[in-house]
């Protein structure tokens, strides 16, 4: 059966949200060290404003694009839809207190064009790792759907009982199902994943997975780099394993207190 669903985000349109974020930190960041009179101010608010307004388009595509993605079909593309809301919401929010710090110094009132810019600028506390949140999250949505592919294919039952995991543990087999990661090894045997770099991970998350049998490593060309594959018994343990609904997401977007009307007086996974 043929499902409606339109494709979700790709990874060039959370890089490119990612670095929007930080050119509009940087603007931001510009207009508060450079106090001086509202005409001189003028020009950099209204570029900072509009830059906010393209990210904020951009994001918010990016939130329609998952929302009528399949990504609601699983818990992680589920968290990923949340996090861009939260997104969202964020940029949004930036780009209206801009837009009235933009309002303020066309009045004259420099002291509420500050305090509206310091708002703007709080709303974007920790996007850019919110970016890092969602791309993870989408990885390892897609890694299930491949794990469930795969299942279909090799005709793999789940009738046999299979290895138990933790949460952290199936974030890691969810991440590694698509057979695209490489871990690093060093000299003293710790392990790090290494790519794709958001998919995040604790050395003794990749050790558990290897003692239960349930990842296999393949040696690389480049030393001390190997390639990462689920065995039959991660795919089953992947797709028998309990996902946890994610509670503690980060706030994307801090509370601001309420902006004054211009032109007046008065936001690793462990073992």
């Amino acid at each position: 059966m043929t499902h409606p669903f339109t494709p979700g985000p790709i990874d060039e349109d959370l890089w490119a949200l990612t670095q929007y974020l930080l050119k509009c930190g940087d603007l931001l960041d510009d207009l508060t060290r450079r106090p001086g009179e509202a005409p001189q101010r003028m020009p950099d608010t209204i570029r900072a404003g509009s830059a906010l307004y393209r990210t904020s388009l951009h994001t918010g595509k990016l939130l329609a694009q998952a929302s009528l993605s399949d990504a609601a079909t699983t818990i992680d593309g589920q968290e990923a839809i949340t996090l861009l809301r939260r997104l969202t919401e964020a940029t949004s929010n930036a780009a209206a207190r801009a837009s009235d710090a933009v309002s303020a110094l066309a009045h004259g009132d420099t002291t509420s064009a500050d305090q509206l810019l310091k708002q703007s600028r709080a709303h974007l506390y920790r996007t850019p790792v919110a970016v890092q949140d969602v791309s993870s999250a989408l990885l390892r949505h897609d890694g299930y759907l491949y794990a469930q592919e795969q299942a279909a294919r090799e005709n793999l039952g789940t009738s046999t009982p299979t290895v138990k995991v933790s949460e952290a543990q199936r974030r890691g087999l969810a991440a590694f199902a698509r057979g695209e990661a490489v871990v690093h090894e060093s000299a003293a045997g710790t392990r790090e994943v290494i790519a794709p770099l958001y998919a995040h991970m604790r050395a003794t998350t990749i050790d558990a997975l290897m003692d239960k049998g349930l990842i296999s490593l393949t040696q690389l060309v480049q030393q001390d780099r190997y390639g990462v594959r689920l065995t039959t018994a991660g795919t089953q343990a992947l797709l028998s394993a309990r996902p946890v609904q994610n509670r503690s997401l980060v706030r994307t977007t801090p509370a601001a207190s309420a902006p004054q009307r211009p032109g007046r007086t008065a936001v690793r996974t462990g073992r």
